[in-house]
This record gives structure tokens, sequence and C-alpha cells, in this order.
């Protein structure tokens, strides 16, 4: 990705990273929303320890490779190593946004674990993504040897979100199902969060988000070139979200005989992820082509991989960025302009680069949970999920008051 010396991103930097951090704070309500009252604390804390441990880490070392330009395979610009050169021109604006996008993908992880993990083995997994897969994903796509090639990503459909979604998927299977969630005879049971209404308010925020987060992404990967039209890519990313929750309403409709409030959530998240990577390329028609075929493929999706692949995901973290992420990449090249031979070209490298990064965050995902289930307790003791990991982990109930919880479990403990 190459940096921006445009005054404007300078001046505006925490204006910019002020718009995007929204995109994360919707990303942690819609989690603890979604996330049993008695673990909805500590899906809190999670996700605030998530975005310190990404955004340091991230700024630290994984700009250094991110922002480089001139390796062939991936670069590291050691004159970024810690922040070394920060505060000249756009570049306070670029660490910010690359901090908080880089945290984007590893909330994922902590999301698709959530209710059964230990609080600090998945921290190893935000260092991982924030210094290596993401910003090495990143540079393949902006300015590396996808970018050579004809590979359009310059917001993160493939290196935040589809990298996001393969890790959160090994973690997910590397920690195993929350209790009683899968029945001896195949069956799936469903285990609803405690505050939709919560999670619908955190939708929203990360729908607020993504419009700064698109448009100053495109800013800043156009420059030195004149920029492109970040209004018309705002606008394509509105519509998108629109009617991907549209379909994943209507979805929900013909399936169940009602609309679905989580299909409906799911539906517009996954046509957010779809369109960061056309955002910018394609017309505002196929936008909404994009985000309707988006709301109802990560319903679809998130279904199947539950109850086939019996990944237990209790937010659609996999589905949502996994399968909104590698559906969003593929579309940059087949609704780009040009003809029938050159769609199928785009296509094509869209294909390879999607393959690319996912077997890039599939190696080191599964490299690292395979150690980390080998030497630590990844998930928490029967008990401790039984009692909820508010009062486990962290000796607090998020709510106190209306939280009729009776331990039964500390008899067994002093037993």
């Amino acid at each position: 990705m190459i940096l921006s010396d445009a005054p404007a991103l300078s001046a505006g930097a925490g204006v910019l990273a002020a718009g995007v951090l929204l995109l994360r704070i919707g990303q942690g309500a819609y989690a603890v929303g979604l996330s049993r009252a008695r673990n909805s604390a500590s899906a809190s804390m999670r996700g605030l320890c998530d975005l310190c441990v990404a955004t340091l880490v991230f700024w630290a070392v994984g700009a250094a490779i991110l922002f480089h330009c001139g390796g062939r395979f991936f670069g590291l610009d050691t004159r970024l190593l810690f922040g070394a050169s920060i505060g000249t021109g756009g570049m306070t604006a670029a660490v910010a946004l690359g901090a908080i996008v880089a945290s984007i993908a590893t909330g994922a992880v902590v999301e698709a674990a959530g209710e059964r993990s230990r609080f600090f083995p998945l921290v190893a997994a935000s260092v991982l993504l924030a210094a290596i897969v993401v910003p090495v994903a990143g540079n393949w796509a902006t300015s590396g040897w996808l970018a050579r090639l004809g590979f359009v990503d310059p917001a993160g459909a493939s290196w935040v979100h589809l990298t996001g979604g393969v890790c959160a998927a090994v973690a997910a299977w590397a920690v195993g199902p929350r209790q009683g969630k899968y029945n001896r005879d195949g069956s799936a049971n469903m285990m609803p969060g405690h505050s939709l209404p919560l999670a619908r308010i955190g939708a929203m925020l990360m729908l607020a988000g993504w419009l700064p987060y698109v448009g100053t992404m495109l800013m800043i990967s156009s420059a030195p070139a004149p920029p492109v039209n970040a209004d018309a890519a705002c606008l394509n990313v509105l519509l998108a979200a629109a009617a991907a929750g549209l379909t994943g309403l209507l979805y929900s409709q013909v399936r169940y005989g009602k609309p679905d409030v989580g299909h409906t959530l799911m539906g517009m998240l996954g046509g957010l992820v779809a369109i960061t990577a056309a955002a910018g390329v394609v017309a505002s028609y196929w936008a909404v082509l994009i985000g309707a075929l988006a709301g109802c493929l990560v319903p679809v999706a998130s279904i199947w991989i539950d109850r086939h692949l019996r990944i237990d995901d209790p937010v659609g973290a996999v589905a949502i960025h996994g399968v909104g992420g590698l559906w969003g990449t593929l579309a940059a090249g087949i609704f780009a302009a040009g003809g029938l031979a050159d769609h199928a070209r785009h296509a094509g490298v869209q294909l390879l680069g999607a393959l690319a990064i996912a077997a890039l965050s599939g190696a080191f995902s599964l490299a690292l949970f395979l150690i980390l289930r080998s030497t630590v307790q990844l998930r928490v003791s029967e008990l401790d999920e039984f009692d909820g990991l508010d009062l486990a982990q962290h000796d607090i109930a998020a709510y106190p008051d209306f939280q009729q919880n009776t331990i039964r479990s500390y008899h067994m403990r002093e037993a």
C-alpha cells in the first residue's frame, strides 16, 4: 500500500480514525449482544483487550510490512519499525487506520471462539494476525505480487475479512463447541444471545463506521494518483448493506415463515464485507446485486457451517467475514468494467488472490492453534463454562441486579 502525503489525510487523521473506530465499537457491541448474559462482560473485555493488543502490535511491526512497497514477496521497511517515521504526511492516518483495520480481523477470532475459551491464549492469535498475516496479505493485495497481476482490493475484503474469517474458523475448531451445542444424533441446538437490540445497535454502528473505513482506505491506496470517487464508493456501501439486509430478511421469511432478526443482521453485515473490495470500481446497480447475493449467501453459509462442519460460531463471524470476504473479492473481478474476456481474466486473478490469502491465513492459524492446543489449555473447565466466563475469569457479573444466577458448581469445586 502506498502511503499518501495528502495534507487532508494528515490534518484529519484523528477524525478519520475516530470514524473508522465506530466499526470496531459496533463489532464489540454486536458480539456482546449475541453472547449469553453470563458471558457478556467477558466478551466486552476480550474485545477491548484485542483492540489494544492489535493496535500496538501493528504499530510496532505490522505497519512496516503492510506499507513497504518494494518487496517482490513482502517487504519489511525498517524505517517503519516501532513507528520510527510516524508523523510525516499521511503516515499518522495510515498507521492509525491500519491498526484499527487489523483489529477487525483479530476481533473475528475472539468472537468465534467466545463463551468457552480462556482469556489469554487468544491474545496470541491477535498478535499473529496484526503483526504478520494481515500485513503480509495486505502487502500482496495492494502493492505486491497480487497487485501487479491486477488484483483489486484496496479496503480489505480479502486481506482483512477473509483472513479473519479463516483464522476464526480454525480457532473455533481448535477450541471446540460449547457444551450442549451438538447432540449425539448430529443435530445442533440454538443458543441465542441475551440482547438482540444490543446486537442491532452494534450492526448499525458498524454500518456508520464502514463508510469512512472504505472511503479513507480508497484514498490512501490511490495516492499519489488522482483519488477515486469516495462519495460514490460510500453510496455503494450503503446500497449494498440495504440490499443485503433486505435479502437476509426475505430469506428467513421464506425458510422459517417469519422474518428473523439474526439473519437480517448477519445478511447486512455480510453485504458490508462483500462490497468492501468492489466499492470503488463498480456501478451502483452492481453494488445492489453484490449486497443482495451476500445477504443470502452469508446466512445460508452460517447454517451450513454450524450443521455440517460442526464449527460452533456464536456470532457468525466465520460466515460474515470468511464467506462475505470471499464473495466480495470475486465480485470485484466479476462486475468490474470491461468485456467478457476482461471479466474472466479479472475474476481469475481475484480467485487466485483469495486462495493465496486464505492459504496464508489458514497455514499460520493452524500452526498457531495446534501449538497452543498442545502446550496450553485453550478452553475453560466444564465448571467454569457452566458458571459463565464473567464470574469464572473476571469475578464480576454483567447484570448483577437482574441476573438470576445460582452458582451450583462451587460445592463440586470444594469437594
